[in-house]
């Protein structure tokens, strides 16, 4: 691997790891952290959205979501209702105590975004954002090729 390459997985794992300690201090005075403020996003989105369906948008496995569902039912900001096409499956809703908590996690998001770009002009934020998707695009293209999970 030569040092570029290396240098930006140390990098991107460095910032990954700063968000995580960041945002789990900051969202643990809501009960939430990095693993379950996302499911929030997404049922905010997607009304009646399944279980399997959130996992795939996710990017995480069934089990996991599982977890975290149920902790956030416990916690009074999701909940489930049967599915009547699918008895099987359940649809997932946000709750009005979970919604209200959406402006919240937005302004801790934007402020640790604001203390990772400070100092930086516009231009310098938008090219460092293109670099990042475009090789967000590559690694889930590789992904999507050759490394698909097993069924």
């Amino acid at each position: 691997m030569d040092n570029n390459t290396s240098t930006l997985i140390k990098l991107t794992n460095g910032i990954y790891r700063c968000t995580q300690v960041y945002l789990d201090k900051r969202l643990c005075e809501i009960n939430l952290t990095t693993g379950t403020y996302p499911y929030l996003f997404v049922l905010d989105q997607c009304r009646g959205i399944s279980q399997n369906d959130i996992s795939r948008e996710l990017s995480v496995d069934k089990a996991m979501s599982a977890r975290t569902v149920k902790k956030l039912i416990e916690l009074g900001y999701v909940r489930k209702e049967e599915n009547k096409e699918d008895v099987r499956a359940y649809k997932l809703y946000i709750t009005d105590k979970g919604k209200s908590l959406i402006p919240e996690i937005h302004k801790i998001v934007q402020e640790w975004i604001n203390i990772l770009v400070e100092g930086n002009n516009e231009d310098e934020v938008k090219t460092s954002i293109k670099f990042l998707e475009d090789v967000l695009k590559k690694g889930k293209a590789y992904k999507a090729t050759c490394c698909k999970r097993r069924k």
